[in-house]
């Protein structure tokens, strides 16, 4: 019987550990614990760590954190150390993944380490391909394009497909439209900050639709006073966010894996993206691709419009709002690319399944 141990620390990887967990339970597993969210935990996962420890993204913020992450880092590598498992799972965070894996190849002989969702090494530091090929035994993958990266660092590479795409649902529109301002603090209070002045308009522009904020519990306090008693309805729970998101006529979204579920339920959609100054910087100096979403950056063009950093203003989002929620031809060709996009992400198989058929049980 196999032991094994999932790292995922953000609320994309919570997402694609619940379905491996589901398939990981119907073989020969002993154990499954590590790090993960509350959709593992629905599957029976014990998390060493509440997931919301790990709520940061940007330059500034890390440093910040340092001394917490620090204290984190070690307690985690620690229990690895002390009982190890049969198979170490980590997901995307690349950053912390490779850092936490480089600190365990000690167990390398014992251990079987793989690795779920790649670094977009397409769009910078291409030379962590060379990096996760060392430490890791093998590379499950999304998106297609990216296996070139790592084959030729003899890294076995396997492409899955991703799960969001996986039973595409009937969708059916209603007079709803939905923000979502980011998964992160300071995603949050940059974006959200921006949205309210958008929402305070569109509210009275609109006033036959519904309003929602979809995000999560653990940051409802700070939707709370940034919206400051503004009419509009806060959603965190996961199904009830699926189901907002599959019925909203128009979506405001910042730049993050909810594009992809948008564009699984065909909801045209508004781009966005902020966060500190000196991240911007970093960001436009080192990031090498022309585009934040990745249907975008699929298609090497704007499908999906996108208004990121300075070019987030008022008057460029709500014209965009304005002539997707007016214009059905726009609607329609946002539509159409999606329904083209989600049908090239799919390996023809449910890629959690496709994922544990790959491992060796015995």
């Amino acid at each position: 019987m196999m032991k094994v141990y999932i790292i995922a620390t953000e609320p994309s990887g919570d997402y694609l550990g619940s379905y491996l967990i589901k398939e990981l339970k119907k073989k020969k597993i002993k154990s499954i614990e590590g790090i993960g969210g509350e959709l593992m935990k629905k599957e029976g996962f014990s998390s060493w760590v509440p997931i919301e420890k790990f709520n940061t993204i940007g330059l500034i913020e890390v440093l910040i954190r340092i001394p917490k992450f620090y204290k984190i880092f070690k307690n985690v590598e620690n229990i690895i150390k002390k009982n190890p498992p049969d198979l170490l799972i980590t997901i995307d965070s690349p950053s912390f993944s490779y850092r936490l894996v480089k600190k365990l190849q000690i167990l390398r002989k014992k251990v079987k380490m793989i690795h779920y969702v790649a670094p977009t090494v397409w769009a910078w530091k291409k030379y962590r391909a060379k990096i996760f090929a060392k430490l890791y035994d093998k590379l499950f993958i999304l998106f297609k394009f990216e296996k070139k990266f790592f084959v030729e660092h003899e890294l076995e590479t396997h492409w899955v497909g991703h799960q969001i795409f996986f039973k595409k649902p009937k969708v059916k529109n209603k007079k709803i439209i939905s923000f979502l301002p980011g998964s992160r603090e300071i995603e949050i209070k940059k974006n959200l900050k921006k949205m309210k002045n958008i929402l305070d308009d569109i509210i009275c522009e609109y006033p036959d639709f519904k309003f929602y904020i979809l995000g999560f519990n653990h940051h409802k306090k700070i939707i709370n006073k940034i919206l400051q008693n503004l009419n509009v309805t806060i959603i965190t729970n996961h199904d009830l966010k699926q189901k907002i998101m599959m019925q909203s006529s128009l979506a405001l979204a910042a730049s993050g894996s909810v594009t992809l579920e948008l564009s699984k339920y065909q909801t045209p959609m508004v781009v966005v993206y902020d966060t500190n100054y000196l991240t911007r910087i970093l960001i436009k100096i080192f990031v090498k691709v022309k585009f934040c979403s990745l249907i975008n950056i699929f298609y090497n063009k704007e499908v999906i419009p996108e208004f990121i950093f300075e070019k987030f203003t008022y008057r460029l989002v709500i014209d965009e709002m304005r002539s997707l929620l007016n214009n059905e031809r726009l609607r329609k060709r946002q539509i159409k690319y999606m329904d083209d996009f989600s049908k090239k992400m799919l390996n023809n198989e449910n890629p959690s399944k496709l994922f544990v058929n790959h491992i060796n049980y015995k």
